[in-house]
């Protein structure tokens, strides 16, 4: 018996709900197999990794943020006090801490060290994005000042292991084609970067490496950094000053997991943390005095300024006797 057009369509209809179902009991049965085998993987606890210095407060000051953390793993979480940030960058490269507050610096070399760690959040100081930028300063004259213009000048640098000062700019000038050092006539290295400025501005070099946030108004020399400070300073001639390069962003701080650890524990932490501002702001406090703007999401690639200080392709400009 023929069938009428109406009935094949009731029969592809049928037929495609039936695959439909099918397609979502296994789609479900896939989603919530993964998620009983990440629950499986779960730490017994978490260890946490705190860099006091010299505070002797520490322990106290930060167990708010340590309770927190343990409401948002569901998990005990055991605080380990570490004396300086090599001491914590060591210890979660060699697995005896699970998370860690680093440095963008620091989380760059565990990651040279180990490849171990993956950023969860950063923190930043105010409501603008969480990020700031090496900067390369210049005197402002009747043309606007180049890289191209300022080749054969003298540049005023930080010592070699200043991050904006020297290793990030030179190494992602690097990178940009501009090797500083056959670039520029002459490397002079400056006491700080607000010497630099002053530098540009009496003649002593024709442009100096700094940093600042790039937010807010330029006319104040942006909300934080060198250009800031000078101009809080009343230092004169800062309206002869003008930025030819800048470097990528650079988030502040990386809180930083063990990269070994099961992915729904680090989604987990990684929204917690992102809601600690509003919902614990004395337990967000207790972690980031510094810096009360709140927690933005990173990834490893938001690093790749710092990354590239610890690259065999930048040793030689980042080598103070060019080797």
């Amino acid at each position: 018996m023929p069938v009428s057009a109406k009935g094949k369509v009731d029969i592809v209809s049928f037929l495609m709900n039936r695959a439909i179902a099918a397609v979502t009991v296994l789609l479900s049965a896939a989603f919530f197999g993964a998620q009983a085998q990440d629950a499986d993987d779960l730490p017994d606890r978490l260890r946490l990794g705190v860099i006091v210095a010299a505070d002797e407060g520490a322990r106290d000051r930060v167990e708010p943020f340590r309770l927190a953390l343990e409401d948002i793993a569901d998990l005990p979480v055991d605080l380990f006090l570490m004396e300086t940030m090599a001491d914590a960058a060591e210890a979660i490269a060699a697995g005896r801490i699970d998370y860690a507050r680093l440095s963008p610096s620091a989380y760059a070399a565990v990651h040279q060290l180990c490849a171990c760690v993956e950023p969860l959040v950063t923190a930043g100081p105010d409501d603008f994005p969480a990020r700031f930028y090496a900067i390369l300063v210049a005197g402002a004259g009747a043309e606007k000042a180049t890289l191209t213009s300022l080749k054969g000048t003298r540049l005023a640098v930080g010592g070699a292991h200043a991050v904006t000062g020297y290793r990030v700019p030179l190494a992602n000038l690097a990178a940009d084609g501009i090797d500083a050092r056959s670039h520029f006539g002459a490397l002079v290295e400056v006491q700080n970067p607000l010497e630099g400025l002053r530098a540009v501005l009496d003649g002593r070099v024709q442009a100096a490496l700094a940093w600042s946030t790039l937010a807010g108004e330029a006319k104040n020399g942006y909300t934080a950094g060198t250009l800031n400070d000078y101009y809080v300073s009343g230092g004169a001639g800062f309206e002869n000053l003008e930025i030819v390069w800048r470097s990528p962003p650079i988030p502040y701080s990386a809180h930083s997991l063990r990269k070994d650890l099961p992915d729904v524990l680090k989604r987990r932490l990684r929204a917690g943390l992102m809601d600690l501002r509003r919902e614990a702001p004395d337990a967000y406090l207790a972690i980031e005095p510094d810096l009360p703007g709140g927690f933005e999401p990173v990834v490893h690639a938001d690093y790749r300024p710092l990354l590239r200080t610890f690259e065999d392709a930048y040793a030689t400009v980042l080598d103070p006797a060019g080797r």
